[in-house]
């Protein structure tokens, strides 16, 4: 199956108005955006906003981003809801619970039926929390319809594929998924296992690169500029059902050559 690309729309919307940002990503060519929290003309309610979520957005503004997006011709694949939802202090982990609440009733307004997390910071306890924050959220997702997408990371409560195989059984929800980033777990998984431990809980994706140093820690530079096996990632994709490859940890100044260099991996593989 084709390979839909998109962008984390946060390397644009934190420079531009949203209208010319969504123009901007439209003109790369490429089908959708995973929606930010972020806006240049909406500063106040930004990433940087005590509760980080789209409810802090007044309605004007969120009928603004949506329809910017969908003039453009874009998809909203997904929204940010980045949150810490395995904190050590309670007060940090119920701000974190109601924030991804608030995420689940405001994200159809944006156009998402979809929200992405990452499980919160790895400590004592953390999977724990991660799980006991899920079994909260979940049912009030079920009962929306939207879908929560956990990014596994190597420096999350939720590090691995296994783990994250281990969430999904623990947590017992058909709408509990995975945005699965290959640079993220690269120090635990290589480029093909997490395609056999999750399968098709995987529904979205994300492209960025890793290098591993002789420590072990990993840095991000863009695709195609590391160790993940982008032909291997690319056709395990492809088998499973229309998963959109999102592109981050890029800038205005190079995504051209990022989109370029996925472009030529989707090639090589459809041609394999």
């Amino acid at each position: 199956m084709d390979v839909r690309l998109g962008v984390r729309a946060i390397i644009f919307t934190r420079n531009h108005p949203v209208d010319e940002a969504a123009q901007l990503i439209a003109s790369h060519g490429l089908d959708g955006v995973q929606v930010p929290t972020w806006y240049h003309e909406y500063e106040q309610y930004n990433s940087r906003h005590p509760e980080m979520n789209p409810a802090a957005f007044p309605d004007d503004a969120v009928a603004k981003i949506r329809g910017a997006f969908d003039a453009a011709g874009l998809e909203t694949f997904c929204m940010d809801s980045y949150n810490n939802i395995s904190a050590q202090d309670p007060g940090a982990l119920q701000m974190a619970v109601d924030s991804m609440k608030k995420s689940i009733d405001a994200s159809p307004a944006f156009g998402c039926n979809v929200i992405v997390t990452e499980a919160g910071r790895r400590g004592v306890g953390g999977f724990e929390r991660c799980l006991a924050s899920m079994r909260e959220l979940l049912p009030l997702a079920e009962q929306a319809g939207v879908t929560v997408c956990v990014e596994p990371s190597y420096a999350q409560s939720v590090p691995n594929s296994w783990t994250m195989r281990g969430l999904i059984e623990e947590a017992g929800s058909p709408n509990l998924k995975v945005l699965l980033d290959p640079a993220n777990i690269l120090c635990y998984d290589d480029t093909a296992r997490p395609f056999d431990v999750l399968g098709e809980d995987i529904i979205l994706a994300h492209a960025k690169d890793c290098t591993v140093d002789e420590k072990g820690m990993p840095s991000f530079p863009s695709a195609g500029g590391g160790e993940v096996d982008w032909h291997v990632f690319v056709e395990r994709l492809m088998d499973l059902d229309d998963v959109p490859l999102i592109i981050e940890y890029a800038t205005e100044e190079n995504i051209g050559r990022v989109i370029d260099f996925l472009r030529q991996v989707i090639a090589d593989v459809e041609g394999n």
